[in-house]
């Protein structure tokens, strides 16, 4: 699908924001401004949202004199230095295109994945996804700028998702959080595990697996951070293209999944779903989401209507289902 003309432009108007605002929370404008023309939204709703969603952002400033990054790896996870990183992102691109930029860059950036609370590698899912290369320069430079790695174990064990975080899930709801807010609390049980030497890797590992514990997870517990993880594994099956290490990265998103879980402070608990039987339309659930104001509900309510027409299964209905009604 190629982008709409007015997409195209709202895009270009939304990357002269900062992709951070209020004190490290991320703008949601440009990927749900994306998802809506996905859901195929009249022209109408994408300019009212952006119009509305440009509320509180910090426009960003000319370009022109700053100094770009000499590499990726220079200044990871400092945030001051994204417009040092865009300067260099766009160059890079302009230079080599957009196959060659990512899988130069996404080695270097897969340890970070968690940054932003997942929201800089969403950002560049779906800015892959329209083949907006101005958008995908921010991306790339939002997610150097904000990288989160935590330093954990590599070890493996002959145990599943659901046992590692059984095992593990005391730590995080008896831990006593300082204030903040979702990197902070996932930065801070990343240095719990580290200190306690945890072991957290599986011996397999696949992206369907992922993809299957994290919504499973979400629908369990209907926990804000854990949506982030739902609409994350869908953000890396876009990405994953690119990735020559792909065990590798899969690791790094377990990681992140396993540390924004414990970051929650819930317990957890394997249990089995009972799907209801019955129709499974989207069209009445698309229908809502696109007269809804909630960025998150829209993004949602698209990864789950892809990623149901991919797998079909049934939690992605029953998920989108829940987020519309309320």
């Amino acid at each position: 699908m190629e982008e709409s003309n007015i997409l195209t432009s709202l895009l270009e108007k939304a990357g002269n924001y900062h992709p951070l605002y209020g004190g490290g929370l991320a703008t949601h404008l440009p990927m749900v401004l994306v998802a809506l023309n996905r859901l195929n939204a009249p022209d109408s709703k994408l300019i009212r949202t952006f119009d509305e969603g440009i509320n509180g952002l910090e426009s960003l400033g000319s370009l022109e004199k700053v100094i770009a990054v000499d590499s990726i790896g220079q200044a990871l996870g400092n945030t001051k230095s994204f417009e040092s990183y865009l300067t260099y992102f766009k160059s890079e691109l302009e230079t080599y295109g957009v196959e060659v930029v990512l899988k130069k860059a996404l080695p270097v950036l897969i340890p970070g994945i968690a940054a932003s609370a997942f929201h800089a590698l969403i950002r560049l899912a779906y800015a892959i996804e329209v083949n907006n290369q101005s958008e995908i320069a921010i991306a790339l430079a939002y997610w150097s700028a904000e990288y989160q790695s935590f330093e954990l174990s590599g070890e493996a064990k002959d145990e599943s998702l659901e046992g590692i975080l059984t095992r593990l899930s005391p730590l995080g709801e008896d831990y006593e959080f300082s204030p903040g807010i979702i990197v902070n609390r996932m930065s801070e049980i990343g240095i719990l595990l580290k200190r306690n030497e945890c072991t957290i890797q599986p011996r397999s590992i696949d992206l369907s697996s992922l993809r299957s514990f994290a919504l499973k997870s979400f629908y369990l517990r209907d926990d804000f951070t854990l949506l982030h993880t739902v609409t994350g594994c869908h953000a890396f099956s876009i990405v994953m293209p690119y990735l020559e290490n792909k065990e590798a990265a899969l690791r790094e998103l377990w990681k992140a999944i396993l540390v924004a879980y414990l970051s929650t402070g819930l317990s957890y608990e394997d249990k089995a779903i009972e799907i209801p039987a019955g129709s499974r339309d989207f069209s009445p659930i698309i229908e809502r989401a696109l007269v809804s104001d909630d960025s998150h509900v829209i993004k949602l309510v698209y990864t789950c209507f892809c990623e149901y027409q991919k797998w079909n299964n049934p939690l992605y209905y029953l998920v989108a289902q829940r987020a519309v009604r309320g």
